[in-house]
């Protein structure tokens, strides 16, 4: 679950870089645009913002896994850093599930997690925030950085 939580700092690291590569004019701004400004809004609207950037620019045939991995990934991160361990379950096929325990407006609610799937989901992230969005990055910033113009 840790390692699904580093993915989840990751990709909005990612995120925000990729996001203000795009939209920035050049440099001074691109780095406005991520500390001050992209930082600013919510998980979903980045992501959602990513994705327009990504439909206008044709790079959502190349990358179609970043999107719906983003999204999964901090759905569950919200579902771990909003719930409290419990314990754990084991079904008859032997998967092991976390039990995790939420409290809202005084009312306490419990969810079985497969560890098979933070672990399925860790190791997409992984891949979606250390190769692909990288790709991306390298997409988003304009020539003039490359070409030191």
């Amino acid at each position: 679950m840790h390692d699904l939580l580093g993915h989840a700092v990751m990709g909005e690291l990612m995120m925000n870089s990729i996001i203000s590569a795009r939209l920035g004019r050049d440099l001074d701004a691109m780095s406005l645009l991520e500390a001050k400004a992209i930082s600013q809004l919510s998980v979903n609207t980045r992501i959602s913002l990513l994705e327009e950037i990504m439909q206008s620019e044709g790079w959502d045939q190349d990358f179609p896994f970043v999107v719906p991995v983003l999204r999964e990934l901090f759905a569950m991160r919200n579902k771990l850093a909003h719930s409290l361990a419990f314990g754990h379950d084991t079904t008859d096929s032997g998967d092991l599930t976390a039990v995790r325990r939420s409290f809202r407006r005084g009312a306490a609610t419990q969810e079985g997690i497969s560890l098979a799937k933070i672990v399925g989901l860790s190791r997409s992230a992984h891949f979606v925030t250390t190769v692909e969005m990288s790709f991306l990055q390298v997409r988003a910033i304009p020539i003039s950085y490359w070409t030191a113009e």
